[in-house]
């Protein structure tokens, strides 16, 4: 028989329901002639590319073709070969930053300062007295546009110069007296995201305020967390002030989260410090929501429209809870990350299964398997897996898979860990199966490996049969 295997994490608030996990691995929806319906991928690992100061990586952004890296609290510029030369800077905090760049001068702000980079003028505080604190830029139509933090307002900077500032180039948001919360660029209108509110704003060319909203429209969702929106597939998404994740389909929000990962995020005492970004890899878009608090990285699959969860291991095997991804940019022809726990600045690798050199580990919970509450009884549980993958030599030369089995519907474990060979290099006939598992009525399966080897699961398979 076939055996329904984890393709998302689905954590119903009740186990029994669904415990399924899908942890630093991906679904894939296959053709309709391919040999499973949906195979399951392990996200690539990770490369050091260079190293900026001591960290954290709090952001990243490429102008004329150079990586800028935000670093503790000194900007960085970073050579197509890794070569990192400190800029300068006093950029107080340890959070993300936002970053924008008009071509010439790069715009940074931290929620207190605002601060800019260009070749004349070198790192320089934006001191003029018309600049306001805020937490994002955006530049759009030759300025660069901030919210006004704790107002609802959002402001301007002169033509083509952040370091200029004209107290009438600005706005409030007219709708609802919300706090503006953050300014997001998208499809020439710069959409103005508020507590309860988003507007969308569109440049008509006004004297002193450029600005004007769209007549009539104005989305009835607020932002949940400042720095936590992501431009993605032609779309916008960001986690809602309700603690949903929406992506704007146009300009009207169309939930993406479940109710399971919903019901975990309103357990979490603190949200307002979350914050998104995304990445492309092999056909795939993700978009990373971070929960720093609450320590948990969840990310959504454009292309599936499944959440998996990632985490990272430090160089003791201790799991950290959130992946150590801060931030990300596609440059240099690699898709590089920042860490949030040094100065590194990664770069992802198919041909790699480590970050940083520390082990990731991949976790799979099935789905329940059970029949209208009657036994059932498994002989034989076989993984279909891409076999005979191992690395030439040492930890993962005879790569490895755990099995963990649940028979209360995922509320506790057998303590007995089964580990079986995925296959040494070359051995691609190999089996992965267990055997004389006996009766539950409430199966769920959970499979691991911390192996330094490709995993891809293909399907699960059985032997068994129903009782009373």
């Amino acid at each position: 028989m076939k055996i329904a295997f984890g393709t998302q994490s689905y954590k119903s608030q009740s186990l029994p329901i669904s415990a399924q996990r899908l942890v630093n691995m991906y679904a894939e929806r296959q053709p309709p002639d391919a040999k499973t319906d949906v195979a399951v991928f392990g996200h690539p690992g990770m490369l050091t590319f260079t190293t900026c100061g001591t960290g954290p990586v709090r952001g990243m952004n490429k102008m004329g073709g150079v990586a800028y890296v935000v670093s503790g609290q000194r900007l960085y510029s970073v050579t197509s070969g890794g070569i990192a030369t400190d800029i300068g800077g006093n950029i107080s905090g340890t959070d993300p930053v936002s970053m924008d760049n008009n071509g010439s001068q790069l715009v940074i702000v931290n929620g207190t300062n605002g601060y800019l980079y260009s070749t004349t003028l070198g790192f320089v505080l934006i001191t003029d007295t018309d600049f306001n604190a805020a937490e994002t830029v955006q530049f759009f139509d030759q300025r660069f546009y901030f919210d006004w933090k704790d107002t609802n307002k959002f402001f301007g900077s002169d033509l083509l110069d952040g370091t200029a500032y004209n107290a009438l180039v600005f706005a409030s948001a007219e709708a609802r007296p919300d706090n503006v919360k953050a300014v997001v660029l998208n499809k020439q209108m710069l959409l103005v995201f508020g507590e309860t509110t988003i507007e969308p704003w569109q440049d008509v060319g006004a004297p002193n305020m450029p600005l004007e909203r769209v007549p009539g429209v104005v989305i009835e969702r607020g932002l949940g967390a400042t720095r936590a929106t992501a431009k993605e597939d032609n779309s916008v998404f960001f986690f809602g002030n309700d603690h949903r994740f929406y992506r704007l389909d146009g300009l009207t929000p169309v939930g993406v989260s479940t109710p399971a990962l919903e019901a975990e995020w309103e357990t979490y005492s603190i949200v307002h410090d979350a914050h998104c970004f995304s990445y492309p890899w092999a056909g795939h878009k993700f978009i990373i929501l971070q929960f720093p608090t609450a320590n948990k990285t969840f990310a959504f699959d454009v292309a599936t429209g499944l959440w998996h969860e990632r985490n990272s291991w430090d160089i003791n095997g201790r799991d950290l809870g959130r992946w150590r991804a801060n931030c990300h940019l596609s440059c240099y022809d690699r898709e590089l990350i920042g860490d949030a726990f040094s100065g590194v600045v990664g770069y992802l690798s198919s041909s790699t299964y480590t970050e940083l050199g520390n082990t990731v580990q991949a976790l799979v919970t099935s789905p329940p398997i059970h029949s209208d509450r009657k036994r059932v009884f498994i002989s034989r549980l076989e993984l279909d897996i891409e076999a005979g993958v191992g690395i030439t030599s040492g930890q993962g030369s005879d790569p490895q898979w755990m099995l963990r089995i649940s028979k209360d519907g995922g509320r506790t474990y057998s303590t007995r860990q089964v580990w079986k060979s995925a296959g040494a290099i070359g051995r691609y006939r190999i089996r992965l199966r267990w055997l004389r598992l006996g009766q539950a009525r409430e199966w769920v399966f959970e499979l691991t490996t911390t192996d330094p080897a490709k995993r891809t699961i293909i399907a699960a398979n059985g032997d068994g049969y129903t009782g009373t």
